[in-house]
């Protein structure tokens, strides 16, 4: 094999190696920065946070009944009594009475008011619970596909390493310093295919001086044009 071939079979392996690393991380972010279930997780926070309000607003109102009722039977029993006995204590009672129920008319229409309102966000909590569970089965179902291919492709990653080390080391050095030097200017693309009398990568024609340097040797041949090491197959 000659070592431009090897260094193109070198740089195969690296492009391999590089997609499939980029690939891993677009997964690692797939499943870190998964929308819909933020999205699910935040609306299912948000409706425990209005149930809670709704709830504790309606409790509040029935213990403000309560001691509203409380205050009506402490009225009603000492109206009864018989230890008021002057008529304006008595009619003052009465009064105070009839007030309190009016004021329980008020607060029971409140209550209901606030008890439909707790029901409605407790509906609304069971769905978005309900949606988070269905998201987050789904996703793991996704999760469990990616995963896999995150695991195959770190197998594949480290077998393509392997095989690059061993290439290497079949490469005279100072031709390899030559390609590594070459790869950061060169998009990971040192070595480029000869075809049709072109290079490959930037597209430009070779003249007869390059391609008969190209057939007749296996020095390092490089293109006319953006400089890369040429190479046909």
């Amino acid at each position: 094999m000659s070592d431009v071939l090897a260094l193109y079979r070198v740089q195969q392996l690296e492009l391999e190696i590089i997609g499939h690393t980029k690939r891993i991380k677009s997964i690692d972010q797939l499943i870190e920065n998964d929308e819909a279930l933020r999205e699910a997780e935040a609306a299912f926070e948000a409706a425990g946070t209005e149930f809670e309000d709704a709830d504790k607003r309606a409790k509040d109102m029935e213990f403000e009944i309560a001691a509203l009722q409380d205050k009506q039977q402490a009225s009603e029993t000492l109206l009864y009594s018989g230890e008021v006995e002057n008529p304006k204590e008595m009619q003052d009672l009465q009064m105070e009475l009839e007030s309190l129920a009016r004021r329980k008319d008020v607060l029971d229409d409140e209550l209901k008011r606030l008890a439909s309102e707790r029901n409605g966000c407790q509906q609304n909590l069971k769905e978005c619970e309900s949606n988070l569970k269905a998201t987050r089965t789904a996703r793991a179902a996704e999760n469990k596909e990616l995963l896999e291919e995150k695991e195959n492709l770190a197998t594949q990653v480290n077998e393509k390493l392997t095989k690059r080390k061993a290439a290497v080391k079949k490469i005279p050095a100072d031709i390899f310093k030559t390609y590594n030097s070459m790869r950061a200017k060169n998009s990971n693309r040192p070595v480029s295919v000869l075809k049709d009398d072109a290079c490959t990568v930037c597209g430009i024609e070779q003249n007869s001086m390059v391609i008969t340097a190209i057939n007749r040797s296996d020095d390092i041949v490089r293109c006319q044009s953006c400089g890369r090491i040429l190479i046909k197959l």
